[in-house]
């Protein structure tokens, strides 16, 4: 609860020296809501407008994202190390996995300090406007690369799946490089709109005092404009790449489904059927690995909302 004293050394009313401002107590809980304001420190003044600076679920969100940290810098750190160490695992499929990993680093060795840190401190933002830009763009841009390299992933297994003998020669190391650059190219560009709405917002002069430590990193220009890039945004790389990949992984099951049931009337136990019962796990595999980013879609609808 806030608390108004109009005889403490720290209230704004002893830094203005307001003659309207009683010292009582009781007499400035009475006066205006822009007269008592007077009563206020400036950190208590800073809380009635901001909030209070730190989250109160600070230290169980600073252990979640510790956890989070340590299986995520590893795991995503042994996926590029493994991709790029074996040419063996130089695969178009591992390609896409790579640049998701790469995705995975920057938001945990870049982002996730910057999250932690306004969990602990929202206000004053200390890094200015370029740190703004900087932050907004970043999660911006991994969350619409994450999204888009799944959809590029579930296209290319939609390919390999039910047009093997095109995904052949369309599908090579080169096209997998062209396309993830693309990718990385849209999603950045796709980031500086949003960024650009963004900047250092600061509680407006009162009673002839700034406030210097109130920037919070915020949406800065009209909300209709950020509402609506918010709801263009939504469509664009959460509705359609859902529905786009729920109808590729549908019809990838119908195509298994229907190979499974032919090669077990057509060659029982033989080794070309064992060898097309493994290809068949490998690829099951593959599509339940790929609904995990889904989440990452689901937290960035969050961050969005």
């Amino acid at each position: 609860m806030i608390q108004y004293n109009c005889s403490s050394p720290d209230s704004l009313y002893a830094t203005v020296n307001a003659s309207w401002c009683s010292i009582r107590e009781d007499e400035c809980h009475n006066k205006t809501a822009s007269q008592s304001d007077l009563c206020l420190s400036r950190s208590a003044y800073l809380e009635k407008y901001l909030g209070p600076c730190r989250s109160p679920f600070f230290l169980p969100m600073c252990v979640t994202y510790l956890l989070i940290f340590v299986v995520g810098v590893l795991g995503n750190s042994l996926t590029c190390i493994v991709i790029a160490r074996h040419r063996v695992m130089r695969t178009t499929t591992n390609y896409y996995l790579f640049s998701l990993a790469i995705s995975d680093l920057l938001v945990l060795l870049l982002g996730l300090p910057l999250e932690l840190y306004e969990l602990w401190s929202n206000y004053p933002f200390l890094f200015g406007v370029a740190g703004c830009y900087f932050k907004t763009c970043l999660f911006e841009t991994v969350c619409f690369a994450s999204v888009l390299n799944v959809t590029a992933l579930s296209v290319e297994r939609y390919r390999a799946v039910l047009h093997p003998l095109h995904a052949k020669h369309v599908a090579t190391h080169a096209h997998a490089k062209r396309v993830i650059l693309v990718l990385w190219a849209v999603s950045l560009l796709c980031a500086l709109p949003n960024t650009s709405l963004h900047g250092v917002e600061m509680l407006k002069p009162r009673f002839g005092l700034t406030f210097p430590n109130s920037g919070v990193c915020t949406v800065i220009h009209d909300r209709w404009i950020y509402n609506l890039l918010v709801q263009v945004t939504a469509l664009l790389f959460f509705i359609l790449p859902m529905l786009t990949i729920t109808v590729l992984y549908v019809l990838i099951g119908l195509q298994l489904h229907r190979e499974r049931g032919c090669f077990d009337a057509k060659t029982g136990l033989s080794q070309d059927g064992v060898t097309q019962r493994a290809r068949h796990r490998q690829v099951t595999k593959m599509l339940c690995e790929s609904l995990f980013p889904a989440v990452g879609m689901l937290e960035w609808v969050k961050r969005i909302s």
